[in-house]
């Protein structure tokens, strides 16, 4: 009679036991610092850059096509729309040097507009070999231009 009793508890034991397994947990996605907000331009440049890496990817897997050309499209809409705002570094150049900060900023993201469009005329004639090399000038263009004119991350 022990030994069922001893049995049973066991038993008994182990059922809630079996059916408990740890959480599959996913690690957080690393959140914007909060006391920085997001920036007019910020923003604006964010949907180039949610545009441009389709783009950049069917270059690196030599997949252009005119399909690519409407994330084109969207990135020269961004880019007019990022051309009549300010940079939020301009702020930290001396007064003389902001004018030039300035008309350098507008001289850069016209450049890339025009990039931009000969880009999309490219893939709309499905001339992959210039849009390869155009992809190449416009990563080109963005980082120089976020080295220039954007506040480094303070991590």
């Amino acid at each position: 009679m022990k030994i069922r009793l001893i049995l049973l508890s066991l038993a008994v034991a182990f059922v809630p036991v079996s059916g408990l397994r740890a959480q599959d947990t996913k690690p957080a996605a690393p959140a914007a610092p909060a006391d920085k907000p997001d920036t007019e331009l910020g923003k604006v440049m964010g949907k180039m850059n949610k545009a441009w890496r389709p783009v950049r990817q069917a270059a690196r897997d030599g997949k252009l096509s005119p399909a690519i050309a409407d994330y084109v499209a969207t990135m020269i809409v961004n880019a007019e729309a990022a051309k009549k705002m300010t940079p939020e570094l301009e702020a930290d150049q001396p007064a003389g040097d902001r004018a030039k900060f300035q008309a350098d900023y507008q001289a850069a993201i016209r450049k890339l507009i025009d990039t931009l469009g000969q880009l999309e005329a490219a893939l709309k004639a499905n001339d992959t070999a210039t849009a390869t090399k155009l992809v190449a000038a416009i990563g080109d263009l963005r980082k120089s231009g976020h080295h220039d004119f954007k506040k480094p991350d303070e991590h």
